[in-house]
């Protein structure tokens, strides 16, 4: 077992794949380990992963592809729109700029998502928009 030492003020630690000594922010979080990192680091961790990936392509999509994880991940993107919504984003912006044009992200100039985001204010401030669900009103 290889114990995480200090160096000055960052906390290090050995993978126990590659032997190289590395800040212990490049090891993945186990809270089952005693020092709270995975052994390898995330680099060796994700090599390990892609190799299992290419060797059980079967296993993985099965895995991949349960309606379980499939509800998951759908629900995580619901949460994630919502919450651009809420904060009106830039990216939220560039989407209701760019949803019914040719236009790309890139091809809105700043000024023009300012002048949609203050005016989308207005008009939430004033009630002309649909409501969002768990919005508070202060």
């Amino acid at each position: 077992m290889i114990l995480p030492t200090v160096l000055g003020d960052i906390m290090t630690k050995q993978c126990t794949k590659c032997k190289n000594i590395k800040d212990s922010s490049l090891f993945y979080r186990n809270k089952y380990r005693t020092d709270g990192r995975q052994s390898h680091c995330k680099v060796c961790h994700n090599e390990v992963t892609m190799a299992w990936r290419k060797a059980n392509p079967d296993k993985y999509s099965k895995y991949n592809c349960t309606p379980r994880r499939n509800k998951a991940m759908k629900l995580k993107s619901k949460l994630r729109s919502r919450q651009h919504r809420l904060d009106m984003s830039e990216r939220y912006i560039r989407d209701i700029l760019t949803m019914h044009s040719d236009l790309k992200h890139e091809d809105i100039p700043s000024d023009l998502v300012e002048l949609h985001k203050a005016n989308l204010a207005l008009k939430r401030e004033l009630g002309l928009t649909k409501k969002i669900k768990g919005r508070r009103r202060t």
